[in-house]
């Protein structure tokens, strides 16, 4: 049985190691030992407690020069039939994540696809199969100035941060990894994304020197995104709002500015309704009006055409999200 959220409120030690691992999904237990003071075998255990109840994971995903087409898919459905839509198209291989909303939305569906083609298709193909679905708006993301990966819990010090971030993943040049190579390091990684490199070496069949630098082209260019998740009940910012804003005058300055918000989680320019679509996690219900009270008055030429409420996201970053916000186990 699982403990209710109030139960499980995270510790001090619990937030140190997530924010650790927000900013090295893949260092070492030793690395991370040294970078904030526990030893390697309490991190371990701690990290495995939090992953097996769901309260935190590693995801890894596609991204990149691979994802060159991404897209907000607004959705109303029949009444009663929001689950059922989520339902039929959380694990088609286009759909990252499946928020159910508040507002003029009932579902607000991120897509990444390889390209126009494939968004086209999905768009105009796969949701002709979904009758429950009574209206639709699609808004394509041109450009992400910020996205979860930059998402801080801000439980570690200047210090330890710093130890962290002076160590970042090697540039490897020269790489060049076959299709066949990229789609097995990718299928790895998903099912293991801290996978030890002399034990990717033996599942792709390759040195480890290959294997590393395999992985670390991948990282450094994009191409494999891999990141570190808390489930957002325990994470101290329980409510998840979108914003739609309209702009007046300098987009690309404005967009960069709100991606310096330490609420953001995501910020994407779009072409459609809206100039910009900000996702963010707030510490409680009232500061919905607050953050939006504050970008009229510091975002001149700012205005909030629209806002939802997300009741839950039950598909993340291909993984099934339960109703207290807990991953649920992967299996295959």
């Amino acid at each position: 049985m699982r403990s209710s959220v109030q139960d499980q409120m995270l510790k001090d030690d619990d937030l140190r190691l997530l924010n650790a691992l927000q900013i090295r999904p893949r260092a070492s237990w030793s690395e991370l030992s040294r970078a904030i003071g526990s030893d390697p075998v309490t991190l371990t255990r701690r990290w495995e407690r939090l992953h097996s109840q769901g309260i935190a994971w590693i995801a890894a995903y596609r991204g990149g020069p691979i994802v060159s087409a991404t897209a907000l898919l607004e959705i109303e459905c029949a009444p009663a039939q929001t689950l059922g839509v989520a339902e039929q198209i959380a694990h088609d291989p286009e759909v990252l994540t499946v928020d159910l909303t508040t507002g003029n939305r009932d579902l607000l569906v991120t897509l990444t696809c390889t390209d126009l083609d494939q968004l086209s298709r999905y768009v105009l193909e796969r949701t002709r199969s979904l009758p429950m679905i009574t209206a639709m708006r699609t808004q394509i993301v041109s450009s992400a100035n910020s996205d979860a990966r930059n998402w801080r819990l801000r439980a570690l010090d200047a210090d330890e941060i710093a130890a962290l971030e002076a160590t970042p993943p090697a540039k490897i040049r020269g790489v060049r990894a076959s299709g066949e190579e990229q789609s097995q390091l990718f299928d790895i990684l998903s099912r293991e994304p801290r996978i030890t490199v002399s034990a990717l070496a033996a599942a792709l069949g390759v040195t480890p020197a290959r294997a590393g630098a395999l992985l670390s082209h991948e990282l450094s260019t994009g191409r494999l995104v891999v990141r570190t998740e808390i489930a957002r009940p325990y994470s101290g910012w329980p409510v998840y709002a979108w914003y739609f804003l309209r702009l007046e005058g300098r987009k690309e300055a404005i967009a960069q500015r709100l991606s310096h918000l330490r609420e953001a989680r995501l910020v994407a320019s779009t072409i459609g309704s809206y100039d910009i679509a900000l996702a963010v996690w707030l510490r409680s219900i009232d500061d919905v009006q607050r953050l939006e009270g504050y970008l009229a008055e510091q975002f001149p030429g700012v205005s909030v055409v629209d806002r939802s409420i997300v009741l839950r996201t039950p598909h993340h970053l291909h993984r099934t999200i339960d109703v207290s916000g807990r991953s649920m186990p992967k299996h295959g």
